[in-house]
């Protein structure tokens, strides 16, 4: 009995010990729902909702106009003897642009003058040649009708008046054709000025003093303000682009934005290409014509979720987003994504709309990890 006392002592009791120690008996008991595991927090990123649409803005190509557009020539072939203006100048109506050195014009003015006079004098000379010979034939028809002369020559006398009289009408319209003559080149005087048509700016120099002008080769080029958009649309537009709409406008060349009202409307379609023509006004009175620009017409679409390109993440052929939940904890979740809008990528499937994402810090997101400050 002594002996069965100390081998439980010694030897069953410390192991049993032991065991109830290794079991936890002699530890404080912790529920489930209180051991959390320890997440790990990131900061440096970045967090921004989705964006959801329900229009879109589609753009086309378009060139700037001007109201109107003329490329001054003359109607005379001469020495250009003055051009006061250069590319970029504004010029108001009726301004002088080209003059064109006139003693030549001068010379064939005073030619036609002294034709004139050339023609007066010979209308006289057959004037005064017709009274004569009207007088003779008067007095011989007197002597024909007393029998006192033959019939054959009455003719001849009969035949000089009726010369005299068609030379003394070809006189006359000789005066006639020499007037004309002088006025139209007298009107030849006043080509020699060009003046601007209208109030604009000279966009473009094609000649310069000393060289010689050609009756219809231009010779400066001018534009008038105010500048417009042209565009043309496609025909399922129609309609839906009016007069007084404004337009988005971006100028490619000078990366700049701007509006545009609509102020005209073509009234048909073409057949062809299935489009029609719209003009809008630019409000940014610095851009000049000639610009290529793109215009962004308003359209309505089916919802749909946009997300900046630089939230895309990508692993090999896995295309997600780091979608941030209630709990503030990070989800990495698959994506599908389609056109390009408005600088965005849209999100075909795998976000409803009302979910945060990282935007920037991609590289410092992971599963279940916490969203810091």
């Amino acid at each position: 009995m002594r002996t069965f006392g100390k081998y439980f002592f010694f030897l069953f009791l410390p192991v049993a010990l032991i065991v109830l120690w290794l079991a936890g008996v002699f530890h404080p008991r912790i529920s489930a729902k209180e051991v959390e595991p320890e997440r790990k927090v990131v900061k440096g990123i970045k967090v921004a909702p989705v964006e959801v649409i329900q229009k879109s803005y589609i753009s086309f190509a378009g060139t700037v106009v001007p109201s109107d557009r003329a490329e001054v020539s003359t109607r005379l072939m001469g020495y250009i003897s003055h051009l006061p203006v250069k590319e970029g100048d504004y010029v108001k109506k009726g301004q002088l642009l080209v003059r064109i050195d006139p003693r030549d014009t001068k010379a064939q003015v005073e030619a036609a003058r002294q034709q004139v006079v050339q023609a007066q004098k010979q209308y006289k000379a057959a004037l005064a040649n017709y009274e004569a010979v009207k007088k003779t034939y008067e007095r011989f028809k007197k002597l024909l009708s007393a029998n006192a002369i033959t019939q054959h020559e009455f003719d001849m006398v009969e035949a000089k008046f009726k010369a005299a009289q068609a030379q003394l009408e070809a006189a006359k319209s000789g005066i006639e054709m020499a007037k004309q003559n002088l006025k139209a080149v007298s009107s030849n005087l006043s080509y020699t000025e060009v003046r601007a048509p209208f109030s604009g700016y000279v966009v473009s120099k094609l000649a310069d003093v000393g060289d010689i002008a050609k009756p219809g080769y231009p010779l400066l080029v001018l534009e008038k303000p105010p500048y417009k958009v042209e565009v043309s649309l496609p025909e399922r537009l129609y309609g839906k682009v009016k007069r007084g709409d404004t337009l988005r406008v971006y100028v490619e060349t000078l990366k700049r934005w701007t509006t545009a009202k609509v102020v005209e409307v073509e009234p048909s379609v073409n057949p062809m290409s299935r489009t029609f023509k719209v003009k809008a006004l630019l409000e940014d009175k610095s851009i000049k014509g000639g610009f290529f620009v793109k215009v962004y017409v308003e359209e309505p679409i089916r919802k749909t979720v946009l997300i900046p390109e630089e939230a895309v993440y990508k692993r090999w052929d896995f295309t997600g987003v780091w979608v941030v939940k209630p709990d503030n904890t990070l989800e990495l979740r698959f994506v599908r994504l389609g056109r390009k809008v408005n600088g965005k990528v849209e999100v075909l499937s795998g976000l409803e709309g009302t979910e945060r994402i990282v935007v920037e810090g991609l590289e410092k997101a992971c599963d279940g990890c916490k969203v810091g400050g």
